[in-house]
């Protein structure tokens, strides 16, 4: 049976650093939708709007769960997206596409404060065609309602805190058993 860690959360909530502590103690590759979007994106830079930005986004998030479909059986994957901006039946459709029973999710919980901070210091260095500071305001109020999908257990990372690798690890190596 093929393993999924979904780390979950809204966009600059520390998705890819969660993912980062977790692919390495687990030796599991990371896919990433940013990582299979944004080479799309440098070569439409000229063209890219918010709303082919979403397309590729669709594209890559369903280029992710073919991956997992098409790796061997018992491979342990983590998956570093916002799966909100998608509809929950869609991730659930793409889950059993994959043939991936076996997932947990880790919820990657900000403030609209520390939100706003990391993605406005971000946005000079993003590939061109994410949103910019004009985003913010949106992302704010997302940071406030933006929930878990919960599809399987879910570990909650405040990013607000310091988050404590050891309890995560601990978190997800009882549940893979």
């Amino acid at each position: 049976m093929k393993k999924l860690i979904l780390v979950n959360g809204i966009p600059a909530s520390g998705k890819s650093s969660v993912a980062k502590i977790i692919s390495e103690h687990f030796n599991a590759p990371v896919l990433s939708l940013d990582e299979i979007k944004e080479p799309f994106m440098a070569q439409f830079a000229d063209i890219i709007d918010r709303s082919l930005n979403r397309k590729l986004g669709y594209a890559a998030y369903k280029s992710m769960f073919n991956i997992v479909r098409d790796a061997p059986t018992n491979t342990l994957f983590v998956l570093d997206a916002w799966f909100g901006f998608r509809d929950k039946s869609i991730l659930s459709e793409y889950i059993t596409m994959a043939d991936s029973p076996a997932i947990l999710e880790v919820w990657n919980k900000i403030s609209p404060e520390l939100v706003s901070e990391r993605y406005k210091s971000r946005c000079v260095c993003r590939v061109k065609g994410h949103p910019g500071e004009e985003y913010i305001p949106e992302l704010m109020l997302l940071a406030g309602k933006a929930r878990p999908m919960a599809l399987s257990e879910v570990y909650t990372v405040d990013q607000d805190l310091r988050c404590d690798d050891r309890d995560l690890i601990g978190w997800i190596s009882q549940h893979l058993k």
